[in-house]
C-alpha cells in the first residue's frame, strides 16, 4: 500500500516538474525573441497545456506569443483565451451610445427650470 501511494506521489511530482520545465522554456522563448521581449505575458502550465495571459498592445504580438509557445518542445496545447489586446488608445475613449441624447435631455430640463 505504501509503495502504491509513493508511486502515485512520484508521478504527480514528475508532472509538476515537467510543467515547471515547460513554463521555464516558454518564458525563455518569449524573453529571447525580439518580437515578444519585455511583454507582460503570464505563463501557467498544467499537464502540458500552457495558459498565456496578459494585456498586449496588438493582435500580432498575441499571435507571435502563441507561435513561439507552440514551438516549445513538450507543449501539448495552448490556452490563449486570457491573452488580450488594448482595444483603444489612451485619450480616445468612446462615448456612450446615447451621450448626445443625454446632454440634450439635460439641457432641455435645465432650461425648463430656468423658465419657471
Amino acid at each position: 500500500m505504501k509503495l502504491h501511494s509513493f508511486q502515485h506521489y512520484s508521478q504527480g511530482l514528475e508532472t509538476i516538474m515537467h510543467d515547471a520545465w515547460i513554463t521555464t522554456k516558454v518564458r525563455s522563448a518569449l524573453t529571447f525573441a525580439e518580437s515578444t521581449r519585455g511583454l507582460p505575458i503570464h505563463i501557467k502550465t498544467h499537464a502540458g497545456t500552457v495558459a498565456l495571459s496578459g494585456r498586449l498592445a496588438t493582435h500580432k504580438q498575441c499571435e507571435q506569443a502563441v507561435s513561439l509557445t507552440r514551438g516549445v518542445h513538450g507543449v501539448v496545447d495552448i490556452d490563449a483565451s486570457d491573452l488580450q489586446t488594448h482595444m483603444f488608445t489612451p485619450g480616445s475613449l468612446p462615448e456612450a451610445p446615447n451621450a448626445e441624447e443625454d446632454r440634450e435631455y439635460g439641457a432641455q430640463s435645465s432650461t425648463k427650470k430656468d423658465d419657471q
